[in-house]
C-alpha cells in the first residue's frame, strides 16, 4: 500500500514537472495592435512579446501612408503563443500625392522633395532673377495640387541677379594704364592686347577697341585693345625677309592651317585657309629683329620656330 502511494506521488510530481516545460515553451501572450504603424514600429512591438511578422499583402491605400499596417491577423488581443507569426497587408500608400512647395529650395533640394513624395523633375527654364543661381522661382504643377504619383513636376529656375550693363567709352588715343583703370572702375576686364607698329603716337596708346565705343557690354565682359609699339622713326628695329615652310600632315581630310607671326609689331596671322592633306605651303614674310612662327592646324597648336 506505501509502495503505490510512493508511485503515484512520483507520477504527480513528474507531470507537474513535464507540465511546467510544456507551458515556459509555449507562454500565450495577447497580440497586440499594429494597423497604423509603420512596419519598423510593428516589428518593434511584436518582437517585445515573442511574435514575428508576415507580410501577405500590399495595396495603395488613400489614408495609410506607404509602409504602414493596414490590416492584421490575428485581431489586436487574441491570445496566441509565442513565435506565433501575425500576418499583415502594408499601404503602398495613396496613387496621388500632392506636390509641395519648390519655390526658395535650390535644385537639388528640389529634387530630394520631389523624390520623397513619388514626383518627377521634369523640364527646365531659367531666367534672371533676385535669388541666388539655380534656385526654384516657380513650378508647374504648383504647390497643393494633387496629382498622380510619378508626375512631373517642370521648375523656372534663377540665373542669379541680372548683370549691369555699360555703355563702353571711347578709348582710343588713352594710355594703357589709364585704359585699366577706367575699365576696373566698370567693372570690366582688359582682355587681349595684340601691338601694332605706329609712328604718330606714343607708346601703349589705345589704336583700336573691341567691343566698339558705345558698345552696350554686361559687367564682367572683357575689352580688347590694339596698341601702339613704336614711338618714333628712330625706334624702328631693322625688318628681315625670310621665306617659312610647312607641310600639312597627310590625311583623308583637308584641314584648317593658320599660320601667325609675332614680332614686336605685334601677333598677324599670314595664312589662314582650309589646305589640302599632305600639300606643302611656302610663305616669303617680313619681320623685326626676331620672331616667333606659330602654326594652327584645326585650331591646335601644331609647330612653333623662332627666326632671328
Amino acid at each position: 500500500m506505501l509502495g503505490t502511494g510512493v508511485f503515484f506521488a512520483s507520477a504527480a510530481l513528474f507531470g507537474f514537472i513535464a507540465l511546467n516545460i510544456t507551458v515556459k515553451h509555449g507562454e500565450e501572450v495577447a497580440v497586440p495592435e499594429v494597423v497604423n504603424k509603420s512596419v519598423t514600429e510593428a516589428l518593434d512591438v511584436l518582437s517585445e512579446r515573442g511574435l514575428e511578422l508576415r507580410k501577405v499583402g500590399a495595396r495603395n491605400n488613400a489614408v495609410i501612408p506607404e509602409n504602414f499596417i493596414m490590416s492584421q491577423d490575428p485581431s489586436p488581443g487574441t491570445i496566441v503563443k509565442e513565435g506565433r507569426p501575425i500576418s499583415v497587408t502594408i499601404s503602398l500608400g495613396s496613387l496621388t500625392t500632392v506636390v509641395p512647395n519648390l519655390a526658395g529650395k535650390s535644385l537639388r533640394e528640389a529634387r530630394v522633395e520631389l523624390n520623397r513624395v513619388n514626383l518627377r523633375a521634369g523640364r527646365f527654364s531659367k531666367i534672371h532673377n533676385k535669388s541666388e543661381k539655380d534656385v526654384v522661382v516657380s513650378h508647374t504643377p504648383p504647390p497643393g495640387r494633387e496629382v498622380s504619383r510619378g508626375t512631373s513636376v517642370d521648375m523656372l529656375l534663377s540665373l542669379g541677379p541680372p548683370s549691369r550693363e555699360y555703355k563702353l567709352p571711347d578709348l582710343v588715343g588713352l594710355q594703357r594704364d589709364k585704359v585699366k583703370v577706367v575699365l576696373e572702375a566698370m567693372g570690366l576686364k582688359l582682355g587681349d592686347m595684340a601691338v601694332r607698329k605706329d609712328l604718330e603716337h606714343p607708346r601703349d596708346t589705345v589704336l583700336e577697341q573691341k567691343p566698339a565705343p558705345a558698345s552696350l557690354v554686361a559687367e564682367g565682359s572683357t575689352v580688347s585693345l590694339v596698341i601702339s609699339a613704336l614711338q618714333t622713326k628712330e625706334e624702328q628695329p631693322d625688318r628681315k625677309s625670310t621665306v617659312f615652310l610647312y607641310s600639312v600632315p597627310y590625311g583623308f581630310w583637308s584641314k584648317p592651317v593658320r599660320i601667325e607671326v609675332l614680332d614686336a609689331e605685334g601677333s598677324r596671322t599670314i595664312y589662314e585657309e582650309v589646305t589640302e592633306a599632305g600639300s606643302n605651303i611656302e610663305l616669303p614674310f617680313a619681320y623685326n629683329d626676331q620672331c616667333t612662327v606659330r602654326v594652327y592646324l584645326d585650331g591646335k597648336l601644331d609647330m612653333e620656330r623662332t627666326f632671328r
